[in-house]
């Protein structure tokens, strides 16, 4: 397992190239994440969300999920950390982090360099986990 920083800028990447490797095990301290993660959450809210939010609402909406109220689960997300993503587009890939010393599991939205204003940004999109 690899602990990273959600906000951390590892390297730089060219045009639709991803940071981050949906088939590595990634760990996060969720107390630490939360103070940017709302400052990203506000950025949506005054800038507008990303294109790469309708990938989320997508994946949710095939996968049986509300996407008025989002509720994926443990169970359902576990399967896939560290193997694969739960999406990838041009816009963005979903990957599932886990929380450092816990079993609770997140869901963690890329965008690539198509999301203007946000490129590269990695936003919790399970901010509660998953249930």
């Amino acid at each position: 397992m690899k602990k990273i920083e959600l906000n951390e800028i590892r390297r730089k990447t060219s045009a639709g190239e991803y940071i981050l490797d949906p088939t590595e095990k990634y760990i996060i301290d969720i107390e630490k994440e939360m103070e940017f993660q709302e400052a990203i959450l506000m950025a949506f809210q005054i800038m507008g969300a990303p294109p790469a939010l309708k990938n989320y609402r997508a994946w949710l909406f095939e996968n049986g999920f509300n996407v008025d109220m989002p509720n994926p689960t443990n169970e359902f997300v576990a399967p896939y950390y560290g193997i694969k993503p739960l999406w990838k587009t041009e816009y963005s890939q979903g990957i599932v982090v886990k929380v450092e010393n816990e079993d609770d599991y997140f869901i963690v939205m890329e965008c690539s360099s198509k999301n203007k204003g946000y490129k590269h940004s990695k936003v919790i999109l399970t901010l509660g986990g998953c249930l």
